[in-house]
């Protein structure tokens, strides 16, 4: 994961470099992307995205206002062996990773 000063730099240098990256947040959201993972999604896919800030409004609103999914006994996030494996249509798919 990034760190805020390594983040800004990037930052930095894409809104030096592309006069698109300054005028358009998303197109810097999907160069920055584009950078740290090096996949080649075609723009107009990605402008379909919803934001992460969307995704997080969501996320609160459920947990809070719905008050759900705030009383799990176990945080996948935390635990190390758990990893990610490519996203099935529906959702993504998680498992116990083989130690």
């Amino acid at each position: 994961m990034a760190n805020d000063k390594h983040l800004k730099e990037i930052c930095l240098k894409l809104l030096e470099k592309d006069s698109r990256c300054r005028k358009d947040t998303k197109w810097l959201t999907y160069c920055v992307f584009r950078h740290y993972t090096g996949i080649f999604i075609p723009f107009n896919d990605f402008n379909k995205l919803p934001s992460f800030e969307s995704v997080a409004r969501c996320k609160r609103e459920i947990q809070n206002k719905e008050n759900r999914f705030n009383n799990d006994e176990f945080d996948e996030s935390s635990d190390p062996t758990i990893k990610y494996e490519h996203p099935v249509k529906e959702a993504a798919v998680i498992s116990k990773s083989e130690n």
